[in-house]
């Protein structure tokens, strides 16, 4: 088991509980869609599995290890990465030093197997390759999410957390998106998914 949530319940504040004795698994290569309608608390979970909150109850195993209540940045060491909903790119920045962002967690491994690793990424986003050196804020809105994924696989994660990759983007970017997830799935990695397009989402 690569994720276990164990009955967590989680709130924002005090006495306001969001999600209530929740659980899900997610083995190894296996990607799982979290659906359900606005509010129901998709996003708090994935939150809370990332660090961003802390749950009253329940526990968080990540490789049979409790990781519940870790912060962001010690989850990211735990290889877990995790996209938010709302964007999260440096928009004065380039591509390429949007990128070199996402690897400072494999930064002790050296400038050569960083630039690797960035370089493994351009390979898979060949739209990136060719504005690397384009400002982020330039990009249209489906280039800011495929740079927001592509940046979030730099340091080669276990599990890629996504959410709703695709909302306020048009279908035929929402094609491109999924397109990309697809072949993330061909590659064997671990995601967790929240997003509105169900059917894309059931069926990758």
């Amino acid at each position: 088991m690569l994720l276990e949530v164990q009955d967590i319940t989680v709130g924002y504040f005090h006495d306001i509980e969001i999600l209530q004795q929740v659980s899900l698994q997610v083995h190894p290569s296996q990607i799982v869609a979290v659906i359900g309608p606005n509010g129901a608390g998709k996003s708090t979970l994935l939150k809370t599995i990332c660090g961003f909150l802390t749950p009253k109850q329940g526990r968080i195993l990540y490789n049979g290890e409790d990781i519940t209540g870790l912060d962001p940045s010690a989850m990211i060491r735990h290889r877990i990465a995790y996209v938010p909903q709302e964007r999260s790119i440096f928009p004065e920045l380039t591509v390429d030093e949007n990128l070199l962002l996402g690897a400072w967690s494999i930064r002790h491994s050296g400038k050569q197997a960083v630039r690797a690793a960035m370089e493994e990424v351009y390979l898979r986003f060949p739209y990136l390759a060719e504005q690397r050196h384009t400002r982020a804020g330039l990009l249209s809105g489906g280039g800011h999410r495929m740079l927001e994924i592509a940046r979030s696989l730099v340091p080669k994660p276990q599990l890629l957390v996504l959410d709703e990759p695709t909302v306020g983007l048009a279908p035929l970017v929402v094609k491109e998106i999924y397109a990309k997830l697809y072949q993330l799935k061909e590659e064997a990695i671990t995601i967790l998914l929240v997003d509105q397009n169900v059917r894309e989402a059931v069926a990758l």
